[in-house]
């Protein structure tokens, strides 16, 4: 059963049918029925994971202050510990140091430490000085050797040439403690260092609890101080170790001596639930039941959707074009009358009726020229039409008509199209067509009429400019010249002639070349848009841009007083440089023409893809409303504007379109009153990239046609 089963079918020879009560009411509590089973489970899940993000937030908050009484125990036991291994380091360095000598020593260790009981010196593992004395005289002549419970740490210490920690354990002189040993090494007469005995520290054990600073949080936490043996297992210094059952937060002691951790839970362990538990519970009930609610309000807006169907019906056979709908499997399942006539009036237009059944019915009866006498080939193309995301293709019916097909992809795989007789829109677009390339035609032949005479004006001009070298002007003024009776008043007046003469063609010149540009514009404008600009891509660099037209366009803007500044990193780009230097050269040009003071910079630099260069100016800038405006062919942004600057309005258009052909863009930004800056973008070079020798027919398209502007106030 395909997905198209349960779609409705919408023709003018299909009713709408509407189900009946019972059923509905069925469908109706099923579908009720799973829907709240879902959501029962869903509000599980969620419950489940609130609870863990609630247990993660409170181990956050624990392990937060934690981490402080983890501080606070670490530097306790790191000054003791620095304490010990300095008193063990003088014993080390005079090991037979005298019991006066070693009360000094250890008198200091006891001020700084008000829980310590004592401190014993033991060489060769007994006890021989002990600080204080008074209390702990049994502790003198403790040989550890016959002490099990203690020689083991003992000799462990000394094994391995590291400190101990050790508790809690029962004191010879009463009472528990926590013992520190140091063992003392002292070199011999080659130099090895050799057991000299330990130094232990024994401090009371609640003593040293309390001062740990735990007392305020063990009110909220079960704590274990403990250590872990290089064989996995653990030695208690505090707390339970029934602890690490309930998966408490640990953190690493950073003790000298030893593996210790700090582990610790929620006091009777983390909570079962998150607070507002049964509320939350509610809560949700109460939504499902909403939910429910809202499902059997849809439902019954979805019954009356079959009634709706019918004025469905009835709205696309009121269309003027021919609508129709394929299921997945190409089946009709929905269509108007107008698409019936368009189908040649076939009785196999009807619904569940094959695509292919329709189109092959209709070139049977030759309905479609264009296949007639390839009627298999035609059909494979045209069915790849409902394989692509979208189709737009013309079709020429046997009577002369043509039809536009649109057919449109939908998410299920269906299509969706429109067939529209285009015939008289067809016409007008032809003629239309006919009138535009008409004029381009014109605009060229007329570009070429001008620029033939005027380039003759120029070249008259230039050598009218310089008409003292020619052979009649030089061989007048030697004839006055043999004639001194009269040459002091002939030569200055035949000087002035020349002068004013010269005067007059520079002038002549000047707005000659200014209207030859602005052929020369008008002509590219043409081929553009014509599609017969040709572009001759070579490899080169921005240098190769930005030099020659620096060197042609300082003297311009230095003359009207404007610093110029260029700055070139010298990029590997694909292009015509004759373009590109015309696209700088008319962005120069703009920029000086709208500053009347301050500089014109020229930058180039590479990113990873792309060439880009700059051109900033501090003119009078362009409005906000016109900034996206200026690169439309012939757009002003005022009159004025056009009338004092002069020009076409074409300069920008033609450039953007000569970067858009060679991959590239052209754009602008302003901010009025301050200056603008216009960028070229250009696709960076690549090493092994090969340029093409010639892009023919670099046209103009339609939306690019916001054409370049050289003229428009730009700054």
């Amino acid at each position: 059963m395909s997905e198209a089963a349960d779609r409705p079918t919408v023709s003018s020879e299909t009713p709408v049918k509407v189900p009946s009560r019972l059923n509905r009411v069925a469908f109706h509590g099923l579908l009720a029925f799973a829907l709240a089973s879902v959501l029962l489970l869903l509000s599980h899940r969620l419950e489940n994971l609130s609870y863990e993000n609630y247990v993660r937030d409170l181990k956050l908050d624990s392990t937060v202050k934690l981490i402080e009484a983890r501080e606070r125990i670490e530097t306790d036991m790191f000054d003791r510990i620095v304490a010990l291994n300095e008193l063990a380091a003088v014993i080390g360095a005079k090991p037979d140091m005298n019991t006066t000598e070693f009360n000094l020593k250890a008198v200091d260790f006891l001020l700084a430490n008000k829980d310590v009981i004592n401190i014993a010196a033991a060489p060769d593992q007994i006890v021989t000085m002990v600080f204080p004395k008074r209390g702990n005289e049994e502790v003198i002549g403790l040989d550890y050797r016959e002490e099990p419970e203690q020689f083991e740490t003992v000799h462990e210490a000394i094994r391995t040439g590291e400190g101990i920690i050790t508790g809690p354990v029962d004191l010879v002189q009463g009472g528990r403690g926590v013992i520190l040993r140091k063992p003392v090494f002292v070199q011999n007469d080659l130099g090895a260092n050799t057991p000299w005995g330990i130094v232990s520290v024994v401090i009371d054990y609640d003593g040293f609890i309390a001062g740990l600073g735990l007392s305020e949080l063990e009110a909220k936490y079960d704590f274990l101080i403990g250590e872990v043996t290089s064989n996995g297992g653990a030695s208690t210094l505090y707390g339970d170790p029934r602890v690490l059952d309930n998966d408490p937060i640990k953190l690493d002691l950073k003790f000298p001596y030893g593996n210790w951790q700090l582990a610790a839970t929620y006091d009777g362990g983390w909570p079962l639930h998150k607070p507002g538990y049964f509320s939350r519970w509610m809560q949700r009930l109460a939504f499902i039941s909403i939910v429910l609610c809202g499902l059997f309000y849809v439902l019954r807006l979805a019954y009356n959707r079959r009634i709706a169907e019918r004025q469905l019906s009835i709205g696309i056979e009121a269309l003027d074009h021919g609508f129709v709908m394929f299921d997945p499997e190409r089946r009709l399942v929905a269509f108007n009358n107008k698409y019936k006539q368009l189908a040649g009036g076939s009785g196999m237009v009807r619904v569940g009726a094959r695509y292919e059944d329709i189109v092959k019915a209709n070139l049977r009866k030759g309905l479609i020229p264009d296949a007639v006498g390839r009627e298999d080939e035609w059909y494979e193309n045209w069915s790849k039409r409902l394989e692509c995301k979208s189709s737009d293709n013309e079709q020429v019916l046997a009577d002369g008509r043509l039809i536009r097909a649109y057919d449109r992809p939908m998410e299920d795989g269906s299509v969706v199209g429109l067939r529209i007789d285009i015939t008289d829109l067809k016409k007008a677009q032809m003629a239309a067509e006919a009138a535009n390339k008409a004029k381009t035609d014109f605009m060229g032949v007329l570009s070429h009429e001008l620029r033939t005479p005027l380039t003759v004006i120029l070249g008259h001009a230039k050598l009218a400019k310089n008409f003292q070298n020619m052979p009649a002007y030089r061989k007048l003024k030697s004839q006055i010249e043999k004639h001194p009776e009269i040459s002091e008043d002939v030569v200055p007046q035949l000087d002035a002639v020349h002068k004013q003469i010269v005067t007059m063609m520079t002038a002549l010149e000047r707005s000659g070349d200014h209207l030859l540009f602005l052929i020369s514009e008008i002509l590219d404008f043409a081929k553009i848009d014509s599609g017969t600009l040709n572009m001759d891509m070579e490899a080169i660099t921005s240098a190769d841009i930005t030099e020659p037209v620096a060197d042609q366009m300082r003297p311009m803007v230095e003359e009207k007083g404007l610093h110029f500044e260029v700055t070139d990193q010298v990029c590997q780009i694909t292009g015509d440089p004759k373009r590109l230097q015309q696209i700088l050269i008319n962005l120069i040009s703009n920029a000086s023409k709208f500053t009347e003071a301050g500089k014109i910079t020229v930058t180039v630099v590479e990113s990873d893809e792309n060439v880009v260069f700059h051109v900033r100016d501090t003119g009078i800038g362009i409005p906000e409303e016109h900034v996206t405006r200026v690169f439309e062919a012939f757009h002003q942004v005022d009159n004025s504007s056009g009338r004092k600057y002069g020009g076409t309005g074409l300069g920008l258009a033609i450039s953007r379109d000569i970067a858009h052909a060679h991959g590239g863009d052209l754009t602008a930004s302003s901010v009025q009153g301050e200056g603008s800056t216009f960028t070229l973008t250009l696709p960076r070079r690549t090493s092994d990239e090969v340029p093409g020798e010639v892009i023919e027919g670099a046209a103009l398209e339609e939306e690019d046609v916001q054409g370049p502007e050289d003229e428009a106030m730009v700054a």
